[in-house]
């Protein structure tokens, strides 16, 4: 669910998920990119009219396209629209999609460094924020995304105790992409299932890192008792690793996953993301997923 499917569809969406149950399916509401704070393609609505609470990069002083997670106007902004959406649908859960600060490859810089950023390490460290890359900055960092979350999850159970709720970390674990410690994530007593995305073509991985990642994503959610789910990279996928990916799909399986999903419907087939042979890809995986049940 994008901005635009709030902004501009909210009826037909709400239709649509009314349909979606009548029909038995389970419906989990993702908050596609809002805020550029979660993953995906769709523009955010909130950036193009909020450019000064967006995170502020260390080094240049750039404002990026991402918002500060600390900033109380995008917190109560996207807040009220977890809020609105559980109360107006029937959805079954929420899926925090790899939630994450803006994707820079410098440490000189990190984000985010605005002035609620530097108000709140001062409480924190009891010391002015230092404009480069300490541990400190570190546990700052982790900690803005932790209470994030915590709280963002919170709402959701507040709002309706049935709701579920899914967090997706990015499957590199590390303080400038994704996030360091998984274990607190799937402890948060207000996450149901736990879930990453080994997309091992984005990362310039192999299949065996996807599965070693599928492994540990697992048994981390096994170890503070919530469901396991794991995601297959539909898109984007160069020509010929079509059997591949969808050879994934038994192997998760195999290793316990509760929950085994792909990005996208039809690998994107008509969009600028699509894979090189989406049909030949679709066909495959369907395939493999129907014989899961059989």
């Amino acid at each position: 669910m994008s901005k635009f499917s709030v902004a501009d569809c909210y009826p037909n969406m709400l239709e649509i998920i009314d349909r979606a149950k009548d029909v038995g399916l389970k419906v989990w509401l993702n908050f596609w990119a809002y805020g550029g704070v979660f993953g995906g393609e769709a523009y955010s609505g909130f950036l193009h009219h909020n450019h000064r609470y967006r995170q502020i990069t260390a080094e240049s002083k750039e404002a990026v396209p991402s918002a500060c997670i600390n900033s109380e106007v995008f917190r109560t902004y996207f807040h009220n629209e977890v809020r609105k959406i559980i109360k107006d649908s029937h959805i079954d859960g929420i899926f925090l999609d790899e939630p994450h600060y803006y994707p820079l490859f410098s440490k000189s810089e990190f984000t985010c460094i605005c002035e609620e950023c530097q108000e709140a390490y001062e409480k924190m460290h009891s010391e002015k924020m230092p404009m480069e890359y300490t541990d400190q900055i570190e546990t700052f960092r982790e900690e803005s995304m932790f209470r994030f979350l915590s709280d963002t999850c919170g709402l959701v159970k507040s709002s309706k105790k049935t709701t579920e709720v899914c967090v997706c970390v990015l499957p590199v674990e590390g303080p400038m992409f994704g996030t360091i410690d998984w274990e607190r994530i799937a402890s948060m007593p207000n996450v149901d299932m736990f879930s990453t995305d080994p997309y091992y073509h984005v990362f310039g991985k192999s299949k065996k890192w996807a599965l070693e990642v599928a492994k540990k994503a697992i048994r981390v959610a096994k170890k503070y008792e919530k469901k396991s789910q794991l995601w297959l990279q539909l898109f984007r996928l160069p020509r010929g690793q079509e059997k591949a990916v969808s050879a994934l799909i038994p192997e998760f399986n195999e290793l316990g996953v509760d929950s085994l999903f792909g990005w996208s419907y039809l690998a994107n087939k008509g969009t600028h993301i699509a894979s090189d042979e989406p049909e030949l890809l679709w066909k495959y995986v369907t395939e493999q997923f129907v014989s899961l049940g059989e």
